[in-house]
């Protein structure tokens, strides 16, 4: 192999330890690197990116206090700092399979651990600036984004009989999804597949197919990926895609576990983590919802993620924890809370966030009953939001003042909010959802028209007598609407009927009593305390039949 003359490139090291600076810097010059700049952070090497092209980024992952090595690469690929020709080299000290994976995901140019040697680092650059250099005219082409241009090469290359096959078919077939040439990914990847089970052609075609609407199949080819093992990089992404249909689908069950599975392999990606915590929230899964918010909150602080509502969700999502957990438990989320929200209130100065912050600290107290210190807040709260303008007052606002006056028990201050929010632009199924999660009748208008065609349905198939499909209606429904009387008073009268219709069965006996223990607040002026009260005598018959069974 030819020497590689590095003396024109431009090279950026981004090293938190002086020591290994001075060693990079020193094997850098000895292969004839002539401009090599220095940084020892991240926040600095956004910076200097921002300012200068560089053609090869040396960053050790653990960069010390502030963004790792990960969120530089995520940050400068995906607000595009550095061009794709550009080798990005990640250095890292540890073994640790989940920071690996989590880094290969990013796809940098090398990865090398530590210690490495003069000629490992030589040998590895050589072959990747060997490819380049080769490669050029269908790299500088992706870089201008001239998709067609760069497809054209890429087949010039492959008629040719190029070395570098194996990158080319992967990069047509990657040419061929972005210029929505599906049909053709879908013949190409399998062309390809037909000789070797390449991951990255099974990754392609499933999402070709799934462009094309054939979502079955696309989901064969998912499944293939993320159930070999041990999984690739490319079958992680698998575990997206496929959840991503199976929401389609509406079967959320389905996709939250997926999602769960990819975060255990690989459980530093902070898009993946909230679309898992927005999923479990939606699935009233309230504490798979806390452990991802809190990931999420732990993760998104340096990156390019950071915002306020990372610790806004996740300490909502402990309040919410906190509503349904033991008394000491409780307490020990409710503090956990009420530190996230500090977190915001250090670190965000404007006045709509520090309304929310307040508001959610009302929700936290009210989760354990102290009622005079959530009242307190409340009244904090909406003197800080009569300050606010019409742009200050948005939707993110008013929904947590809304959750806020459910929870205190104002519901009609609640009401006549959510009439004004109903016709507001932008007010979506998720904001509605985490109003009506927490109402006993939803209040969105959108909830309304849901919960009517939720109980239609049920009550459909308990007509026709099909018991069982409207136990299973019902509980889904309950994920929705988790507090609505209604669905779970229907729930309990299909359980019964079909328990009169097969007879006792412990396990249907127990998710009777269970639903209806949700109800127990209920006072005998309640409307639907006389069918509470009747269901509920009904399914201890039942319990009491099994008793003498045993």
């Amino acid at each position: 192999m030819a020497d590689i003359d590095y003396s024109q490139n431009a090279i950026l090291v981004v090293e938190h330890t002086e020591v290994y600076r001075g060693i990079l810097k020193k094997i850098l010059m000895d292969i004839g690197v002539n401009d090599i700049r220095v940084t020892s952070t991240g926040k600095e090497a956004i910076a200097s990116c921002q300012e200068n092209q560089y053609d090869i980024v040396f960053c050790d992952f653990d960069l010390g206090r502030g963004k790792t090595g990960l969120q530089v690469l995520e940050e400068l690929r995906f607000c595009e700092l550095i061009k794709s020709s550009c080798v990005f080299v990640m250095i890292t000290a540890t073994v640790d399979k989940n920071i690996v994976l989590s880094c290969l995901e990013h796809k940098p140019n090398i990865f090398i651990t530590k210690p490495f040697t003069h000629n490992d680092l030589k040998s590895r650059l050589d072959k990747v600036f060997q490819q380049q250099n080769h490669l050029r005219k269908t790299v500088a082409a992706m870089d201008n984004q001239e998709f067609k241009a760069a497809l054209f090469y890429c087949e010039q290359e492959l008629k040719a009989g190029t070395r570098y096959e194996i990158w080319c078919l992967k990069t047509r077939c990657e040419l061929l999804f972005k210029l929505k040439a599906y049909e053709a990914c879908i013949k190409a990847c399998r062309e390809i597949l037909a000789t070797k089970a390449h991951t990255w052609a099974h990754l392609f075609l499933g999402k070709a197919l799934c462009a094309t609407k054939q979502h079955d199949l696309a989901l064969e080819v998912f499944k293939l990926l993320y159930s070999q093992g041990p999984v690739s990089i490319d079958g992680i992404e698998a575990f997206d895609e496929a959840a991503h249909i199976h929401q389609e689908k509406g079967e959320n069950d389905v996709a939250q576990r997926l999602l769960q599975q990819a975060t255990d392999i690989s459980d530093l990606s902070v898009p993946r983590l909230r679309e898992l915590a927005d999923l479990c929230e939606e699935n009233d899964d309230v504490s798979a919802a806390t452990k991802a918010y809190r990931k999420v909150a732990k993760h998104a602080e340096y990156s390019m993620h950071s915002g306020p509502d990372n610790n806004l969700d996740f300490a909502r999502s402990l309040s919410e924890s906190a509503a349904r957990a033991e008394y000491v438990e409780s307490k020990i989320l409710v503090a956990e809370a009420l530190t996230a929200l500090n977190k915001v209130n250090k670190s965000y100065k404007d006045r709509g966030t520090k309304v929310r912050s307040t508001l959610l600290a009302s929700q936290a107290f009210s989760s354990i009953d102290e009622d005079e210190k959530a009242n307190q807040l409340l009244a904090k709260a909406l003197d800080g939001y009569q300050e606010l303008d019409g742009v200050e007052k948005n939707l993110d606002v008013k929904v947590e003042l809304v959750r806020t006056y459910v929870v205190t028990g104002n519901q009609a201050k609640a009401n006549n909010l959510i009439s004004e929010i109903n016709t507001s632009d932008g007010f979506n199924s998720k904001l509605a959802a985490r109003i009506d999660r927490i109402s006993e009748e939803p209040v969105s208008q959108s909830g309304k028209s849901e919960v009517v065609k939720i109980n239609s349905k049920g009550i459909k198939y308990y007509n026709a007598k099909e018991f069982k499909k409207a136990i299973v209606y019902f509980s889904k429904a309950l994920k929705r609407f988790p507090k609505h009387i209604g669905i779970r008073l229907n729930l309990a009268q299909a359980i019964i009927a079909q328990l009169t219709l097969q007879g006792p069965e412990p396990g249907l006996i127990q998710q009777c009593i269970d639903d209806l223990a949700h109800l127990s607040h209920l006072t005998t002026v309640h409307g639907q305390y006389h069918r509470l009260t009747e269901l509920s005598e009904k399914i201890q018959g039942f319990k009491s039949q099994c008793a003498l069974v045993d």
